[in-house]
């Protein structure tokens, strides 16, 4: 049972918390645009050094009606103890403890229009595994309305790691001069704190003043995924912040919740706990995970509830090209450097559209709407460990977009050379001109995939058209 009383008085503490660490950024010198307070410990990021935003969007976004700001996010956070066994079943009890101050940021893409909001705001938990703040969630979909917050909880965000970290401060000093960070055990208050300024919105400075905020979707991907199925087991139960959660891409890994002041990136990926959603989530889950993670994930995998929903993509790996493509070009836009070079071989099924259709999905399921429809998982040998292929090399089961309905190729989740980036082998000329004896056969097979697709609930419409044009322009078969 949660005490209601209880969860007030931590509730006015945070916020008190709050507004005295935020006062204080002006007596510290911050810039005349970050003394506008936005309300619940937000304040618009000062315009100095760089004067942009660190790993933000490669979208036009004036051309799609959205705008972007970033803002200072500070207060007091408490860590969290474990009291008992962290099992498998997700369900967790942990203690509130020790509070020690934070200022960090967050960036705010939004319709420009407030009457284009669909109510939700996309959370994500910015990525570290790279030694910098990653997003991994920008597809298409997510400028039909939503609102999308990126938010900074980690140590290795703000600091960055080694000889030569690449964290916020290191990027840009004068911009980033006022950002604290007590360590990741911290974390995952200042991402129950993120969500609770996003709703307290009624500052006329505030990101979302004047939106009609509904909902708020908890997201993260890999490492931070990881996070967030720590943050549904055991946070979430607490603080009751977020309407629904989708930790996506971390195989049913959750990250530790003690692991020392400031551990840095490297700790924050270690020690994983495989686990399941706990079943007693009051809010709506749904778990997203590719071909790579699916051996890792199988043996937690459980049954679709009226609560929680999984899917598996078939084909797909944890760094498929087309988001290489995405990293490198942030990467070379931002000047920073990572482990994660360009891979040639890299699987040529991207999981991003999928990700767009599922959080369209859960929009709508917290709207009283239906589930996101049930997907087959990835299908396995019997010795639980293999996964099952078909005549093509190809996964069998699983999310199946068209290319591996109409295969030009066989995929890998899982890469030889490059394990996280899996792997792509093109059909000869000869197998390709046998499977399609034309190119409008091709295209029609193509289009036909995708609109089943479509009408499985596992792309959306835009995607499904971008199929059908890509298929027109490709020279299948070889002409040569």
């Amino acid at each position: 049972m949660i005490d209601k009383e209880r969860m007030m008085r931590m509730s006015r503490r945070s916020f008190a918390a709050t507004a005295l660490v935020g006062a204080a950024l002006g007596a510290m010198g911050v810039g005349a645009r970050a003394a506008e307070y936005a309300g619940a410990g937000l304040r618009l990021m000062p315009v100095v050094g760089r004067g942009r935003i660190f790993g933000t969007t490669l979208t036009d976004l004036a051309a799609r009606g959205y705008v972007e700001e970033e803002y200072l996010l500070s207060g007091e956070a408490e860590r969290y103890g474990v009291a008992g066994v962290l099992n498998p079943d997700g369900k967790w009890t942990l203690t509130p403890g020790e509070r020690r101050p934070y200022v960090t940021r967050l960036y705010v893409r939004r319709p420009k229009d407030p009457k284009q909001f669909n109510g939700t705001i996309l959370v994500e938990w910015l990525n570290v595994s790279l030694g910098f703040d990653v997003g991994f969630l920008d597809g298409d979909g997510l400028y039909d309305g939503f609102a999308y917050v990126g938010v900074t909880p980690q140590y290795g965000g703000v600091i960055g790691e080694g000889d030569m970290p690449q964290g916020l401060k290191s990027w840009d000093a004068e911009r980033y001069a006022m950002l604290v960070h007590p360590g990741d055990d911290w974390s995952y208050d200042i991402f129950t704190q993120a969500g609770r300024a996003l709703r307290a919105n009624s500052a006329r400075g505030h990101p979302l003043h004047g939106f009609r905020v509904k909902k708020l979707i908890g997201a993260g991907l890999s490492q931070s995924g990881s996070r967030i199925l720590a943050y549904a087991n055991g946070v979430q139960p607490l603080a009751r912040t977020y309407d629904a959660l989708m930790p996506m891409l971390c195989a049913g890994a959750a990250a530790p919740f003690e692991g020392g002041a400031a551990p840095g990136v490297a700790a924050a990926r270690a020690r994983p706990l495989f686990t399941r959603v706990r079943d007693d989530l009051s809010v709506p889950a749904m778990q997203l995970n590719t071909e790579f993670e699916a051996p890792f994930f199988r043996p937690n995998r459980q049954p679709d509830t009226p609560s929680y929903r999984s899917w598996e993509v078939a084909g797909a790996s944890h760094g498929p090209a087309e988001l290489l493509k995405i990293i490198h070009g942030k990467e070379d836009r931002d000047g920073v450097g990572s482990r994660w070079h360009a891979f040639d071989a890299a699987s040529n099924v991207s999981w991003q559209p999928t990700s767009d259709a599922a959080i369209h999905h859960v929009h709508r399921w917290l709207a009283g709407g239906p589930p996101p429809p049930a997907q087959p998982p990835i299908a396995f040998e019997a010795d639980g460990k293999t996964i099952s292929r078909d005549a093509h090399g190809n996964a069998m089961g699983g999310v199946r977009l068209p290319e591996l309905q109409v295969p030009i190729a066989s995929y890998r989740g899982q890469g030889t050379k490059h394990f996280l980036a899996g792997e792509t082998h093109p059909f000869a000329t000869d197998e390709l001109k046998r499977l399609y004896p034309n190119h409008m056969d091709y295209v029609d097979r193509v289009t036909t995939a995708a609109n089943a697709a479509l009408a499985a609930g596992v792309i959306l419409p835009a995607r499904a058209e971008e199929y059908a044009a890509q298929a027109r322009a490709a020279d299948i078969p070889p002409t040569n």
